[in-house]
């Protein structure tokens, strides 16, 4: 390899030389001391599968590596896609098409010996490259006499995506167990569970980083026992609704009066700015963070509207800047006879001098598929891409079109504690994309693996 790479320089020389001897009246080449790489991407990768009898097997081109953008850090001379390579991509053996500045000579340097250039390879883009571990790789300038090293990491996915895991946390925690009803809310770095007990509303909080440990929160106001299904969050405060007072808090400890009007009867909700809460004639929406209330337009009769098991979220509209899909889900009393669900729907539009959108009923053909069940209790939370409910028959819901239509999403299953209780549950997301469920006593919080992984910087300055 040294002898190679010796023939190498000699013949990079002698052209050197040959510039130089030009007559006057012939271009002279100048040589350039700058380097630096200046793109790299990868061609068709295999990738390992299983086979029906559970073998692996590899799979020739089943990964397109063009897909894949690398990013290069100059600064710290680093080379890395930001996007990983699915899962059992193969990469011991790898075609890349790296290009220099000024077309300056390029060498792969041996994956045991990094630093040593009598043991590098010229690159080649015809040449396959081990990228199972980080390489380096050298560009040297068309003068030989400087070069610089890149780190080149190609990053694989180790886990499935879609694969969904929950984390047994508290279990059978004896202060929750005894909340005969809850509601549980996520806020900055903390889970909150506001609950009913005889002795009134209880809060309890636990770091979102722990969830085993629960912490008694004692509020410097007096809240009733059925004011727990009137706490709310929105932005980095929680809110609730006490005999027609708006109280808001930073850590459901100290609370103060925000607003006061003698109509709300329940907080329902909340989209990213605006506060929801039910009147004796429907719906009201506050705009300033609890100050003041104003009636909303509803397409159907008040009677539609669920009084149970309420729950409400938000999807944005990825083509319409300053405008979120609002879900309120819940049900009815028994005496109705309802076999599914009450949803109504609603646009909250947040630009200047926007006209006030009505809240929509969702109502179904009696054949139409995609309709929620019926349960005893059914709770709605967000998703990446529209909403997620989760029932207590032990199903998880998700819908995307922002609510219409429901199916069972097959790959999360409920861990058996959830499925083999009868206790109301409380359900919501963190903003690390953690699910958090609270039922009798126990506490479990998931997520898909995707929504775990981080984003490497992409913007080199």
């Amino acid at each position: 390899m040294k002898s190679k790479f010796l023939a190498f320089i000699a013949l990079v020389a002698a052209t050197l030389s040959l510039s130089s001897c030009l007559n006057s009246d012939e271009t002279v080449v100048e040589y350039t001391n700058d380097t630096a790489i200046t793109s790299f991407s990868l061609g068709k990768l295999g990738r390992y599968t299983k086979t029906t009898a559970g073998k692996d097997t590899l799979i020739a081109d089943k990964v397109n590596g063009a897909n894949y953008k690398f990013y290069i850090d100059q600064v710290n001379r680093q080379i890395y896609n930001v996007d990983s390579l699915p899962t059992k991509t193969r990469t011991a053996a790898v075609l890349a098409t790296i290009s220099s500045k000024n077309s300056s000579p390029i060498f792969i340097m041996h994956k045991n010996c990094p630093e040593k250039i009598d043991s590098a390879k010229y690159y080649s883009s015809t040449d396959s490259i081990d990228f199972s571990q980080p390489r380096m790789v050298r560009v040297y300038n068309n003068s030989l006499n400087a070069y610089v090293t890149y780190t080149v990491k190609v990053n694989v996915h180790q886990q499935e995506g879609n694969e969904f895991n929950w984390q047994a946390k508290a279990q059978l925690n004896e202060q929750l167990a005894a909340l005969s009803d809850l509601k549980v809310l996520a806020l900055g770095s903390h889970i909150y569970v506001f609950g009913k007990t005889l002795g009134g509303m209880k809060i309890y909080k636990s770091a979102a980083s722990d969830g085993n440990n629960w912490a008694e929160v004692t509020a410097n106001q007096t809240f009733a026992a059925a004011d727990y299904q009137n706490a709310v969050q929105m932005g980095d405060q929680l809110y609730i609704l006490s005999d027609g007072k708006v109280y808001a808090s930073a850590d459901a400890a100290t609370w103060s009066l925000v607003g006061e009007d003698s109509q709300l009867k329940q907080l329902v909700g909340a989209s990213s700015k605006y506060l929801y809460a039910f009147t004796a004639t429907g719906i009201a929406v506050s705009k300033d963070n609890g100050a003041t209330w104003a009636a909303q337009k509803m397409d159907a009769d008040l009677s539609l509207l669920p009084t149970q098991n309420l729950s409400m979220n938000v999807s944005t509209i990825a083509s319409v800047k300053n405008v979120e899909n609002v879900l309120l889900l819940g049900t009815r009393d028994a005496s109705y006879g309802d076999t599914i669900a009450t949803l109504w729907n609603h646009v909250a539009d947040y630009s200047a001098n926007a006209s006030e959108s009505a809240w929509n009923y969702i109502e179904y053909d009696a054949y139409q598929s995609g309709k929620m069940p019926m349960m005893d209790q059914v709770l709605v939370c967000g998703a990446d891409s529209g909403f997620v409910a989760l029932g207590s028959n032990g199903k998880w819901y998700k819908s995307k079109n922002n609510g219409l239509t429901w199916g069972v999403d097959t790959l999360v299953t409920m861990p058996a504690g959830f499925s083999a209780a009868t206790q109301r549950f409380g359900f919501c997301r963190d903003k690390d994309n953690f699910y958090w469920v609270v039922r009798n006593g126990s506490v479990w919080k998931g997520r898909f693996n995707k929504d775990g992984w981080i984003k490497d910087q992409t913007i080199f300055e």
